[in-house]
């Protein structure tokens, strides 16, 4: 474990991590990326105490490094935090990896392979796949995820994914995106198995007034009228449309 002259951990409280993702707007101060790295910007982690919010700030790979590198100076960090990149444009963003073949979608216990539209809710795409126009470029993979109200926290266009900075959480954490409606109440955990695949292994959503449920390899669909049911360990395989609800 590496230590400061003070005796303070590199590691991070969680609970000073998520005051950092909410107040940086949950990616990069400087870019708005949301994979991102935590820098101790003002004292440096080294002259550091105790970890504040206050003092870290939320940056990219790329633009860390251009800080711990000396290219960028810490005052250019303070600068951004005081507005945050994401704050400006009311989302983070990062890009997914389709690049191998005809993207997959584990939708809880739906498997869907080779459908131009996974899965429609109303007659109207609630995801969709787009074929490369040139040979050798990825699909294009489109769609949106909402909380259990119905608002949406995530959105999908050509394999650019922006989540909202309204959420009261979103941490991104190796493949995994994890959305949180309050302390302790999670709504989406989405996994990204490049180079193909996509997986919502947690689900609380509200959309088109059918509300969904999943955890695992289990689906559960509720109709406004009560009427519902069960999925698990389903496959859809070369349907233009995987599943309509």
């Amino acid at each position: 474990m590496s230590l400061n002259a003070h005796g303070l951990s590199r590691d991070i409280p969680s609970d000073v991590k998520r005051l950092v993702r909410q107040r940086c707007g949950f990616g990069c101060v400087v870019c708005g990326l949301g994979i991102v790295q935590y820098e101790h910007v003002d004292p440096e982690f080294k002259d550091a105490r105790r970890h504040d919010a206050e003092a870290i700030a939320l940056l990219c790979p790329q633009c860390h490094s251009k800080v711990t590198t000396g290219m960028w100076s810490k005052a250019r960090v303070k600068l951004a935090m005081r507005s945050p990149k994401c704050k400006q444009v009311g989302h983070t963003r990062e890009f997914f990896d389709f690049i191998e073949g005809y993207p997959e979608l584990q939708f809880g216990g739906v498997r869907l392979k080779n459908c131009p539209i996974p899965i429609e809710v109303g007659g109207h795409p609630l995801f969709s796949i787009k074929s490369p126009e040139v040979d050798g470029e990825p699909f294009m993979f489109s769609g949106l995820f909402s909380d259990q109200f119905g608002n949406v926290s995530l959105v999908i266009e050509d394999n650019e994914w922006r989540a909202a900075t309204t959420a009261w959480d979103i941490e991104v954490k190796g493949k995994t995106i994890t959305i949180r409606e309050a302390h302790k109440t999670i709504h989406l955990v989405l996994r990204v198995d490049p180079p193909k695949a996509l997986i919502v292994e947690r689900l609380d959503m509200s959309f088109g007034g059918i509300h969904f449920n999943a955890s695992g390899d289990f689906l559960r669909v509720t109709y406004p009228n009560g009427g519902g049911g069960e999925f698990t360990s389903c496959v859809a395989d070369n349907c233009r449309i995987g599943i309509s609800f």
